[in-house]
C-alpha cells in the first residue's frame, strides 16, 4: 500500500504547473503631503509612488522624494484678485525630506499675512510635463474651552497621567475635528548598562484622531487626549515627574511637556484622515476589510489640508490647566506644526 501511494504523490508532484502572472505596472504618480494653516506658511513634501511589488533596498527611502519639481504654486482669490506664491525647497534641512514652503515667511514670521481663516486655497504642482492639483479651506478656529492633567486611574505606575479637555461645540457650524500631538520634552534612560538620563522629545506630530461633530453639534462634553502609539490606536500615558532606581542610585525623570494641536478641517480632508486612522487601528488584523485612503488630490495621491489650529503646550504636573492657546509669542515656532 506504502508503495502505491508513493507512487500517486509522484504522479500529483509532476502535473505541477508553474504560473507566472504578468501583472500590469501601475503609473507612477506624485503622491502629496500638503498642509496650510492660519499663521504659517503652507508647506508640502512630496515622494513617488511605488508598485505594490516593487523591491526594497538601502537607495528606496532617498529615491522616493521629490527634488526635481518645475513648480508649485498656491493661490486664493481676494474678490476677483488672485493672490499667489510659488513654494521653494527650504535648504538646509538634511535629516528632514524635501520640504516647500513660502521662504518669505521668514523675514517676517510675526506678521504673515497669506494664510487665515475662511479662505479656499488651490495648489498647483507642475512635475514631470504632469500637473498635480487640489484644493482647501482653512475652516475657523474653535478652540477648547481647558485642557487639565490627572493622575491615569488604569496605569501600572503612578508617575503616568492623561490630558483631559473640555470643548463647547459651536450649533451653527458643521465641524470636523482632528486632533494630533507630539512630546516636546520627554527623558528616557540612554541604555540599560547606564545610569543616564537623556532628553528624547518626539520627531513630529502624531495623530489622535479625526472626525464630525454630528454627535456632539452644539454640546460642551468632556474628552481626553491620550498619547499617540506607533501602531494601532493610541492608548498611550503620558509621564509626570519621577525618580528610578539605577546601580543604587536615583536618578531623576522630569515631566513630560506635551503639545496639542486642536484643529478643524474640512470635509474632503476628514475622508483621508478617518481613513488613516481605521487603516492604522486595524494594521496586522488578518479579518480586517482592506481599503483604500480617498484623496483630494487630482492626478496623483495624497492629501492637501487646511487647518483651522489651536495649540496647547501641556507640562504633565497632576492638576495642571491650561485655557490660553500656546502661540507664536509664548514660544510656538515654524517646528512645531511637523
Amino acid at each position: 500500500m506504502k508503495k502505491y501511494i508513493y507512487i500517486l504523490s509522484l504522479l500529483l508532484i509532476s502535473c505541477q504547473e508553474e504560473i507566472t502572472l504578468d501583472l500590469t505596472q501601475s503609473e507612477e504618480k506624485i503622491v502629496v503631503e500638503g498642509s496650510i494653516e492660519n499663521g504659517f506658511p503652507p508647506y508640502v513634501i512630496l515622494t513617488k509612488s511605488q508598485g505594490y511589488f516593487e523591491g526594497i533596498d538601502s537607495e528606496t527611502y532617498n529615491n522616493l522624494f521629490v527634488n526635481d519639481v518645475d513648480s508649485i504654486k498656491i493661490w486664493y482669490f481676494n474678490g476677483e484678485e488672485k493672490v499667489s506664491i510659488t513654494l521653494e525647497q527650504i535648504i538646509g534641512l538634511d535629516s528632514l525630506p524635501p520640504i516647500y514652503t513660502d521662504l518669505s515667511y521668514f523675514e517676517n514670521p510675526e506678521n504673515y499675512e497669506f494664510s487665515k481663516e475662511g479662505r479656499t486655497y488651490f495648489l498647483e504642482i507642475n512635475w514631470n510635463n504632469q500637473i498635480i492639483s487640489s484644493s482647501t479651506t482653512i475652516p475657523e478656529v474653535t478652540p477648547l474651552d481647558c485642557l487639565w492633567v490627572e493622575k491615569s486611574e488604569n496605569a501600572d505606575d503612578k508617575f503616568k497621567y492623561d490630558i483631559r479637555a473640555l470643548y463647547s461645540d459651536p450649533g451653527d457650524q458643521n465641524n470636523n475635528i482632528l486632533v494630533k500631538s507630539k512630546r516636546i520634552q520627554h527623558y528616557e534612560k540612554k541604555d540599560s548598562l547606564e545610569c543616564q538620563v537623556n532628553n528624547i522629545p518626539d520627531f513630529s506630530l502624531k495623530l489622535i484622531d479625526a472626525g464630525a461633530d454630528v454627535l456632539i453639534n452644539g454640546q460642551t462634553f468632556e474628552t481626553y487626549f491620550p498619547r499617540p502609539r506607533d501602531s494601532g490606536f493610541p492608548t498611550g500615558k503620558y509621564n509626570g515627574y519621577h525618580m528610578k532606581k539605577c546601580k543604587g542610585d536615583s536618578i531623576e525623570f522630569l515631566q513630560d511637556v506635551v503639545l496639542i494641536k486642536y484643529c478643524q478641517i474640512d470635509e474632503p480632508s476628514l475622508k483621508f484622515w478617518r481613513g488613516l486612522i481605521r487603516q492604522v487601528g486595524t494594521n496586522g488584523n488578518p479579518f480586517a476589510e482592506p481599503m483604500n485612503l480617498v484623496s483630494n488630490i487630482n492626478n496623483g495621491f495624497g492629501v492637501f489640508t487646511g487647518y483651522g489650529s489651536a495649540y496647547y503646550k501641556v507640562n504633565i504636573i497632576e492638576n495642571t490647566v491650561i485655557k490660553d492657546q500656546y502661540t507664536t509669542s509664548e514660544g510656538l515656532n515654524i517646528l512645531d506644526i511637523f
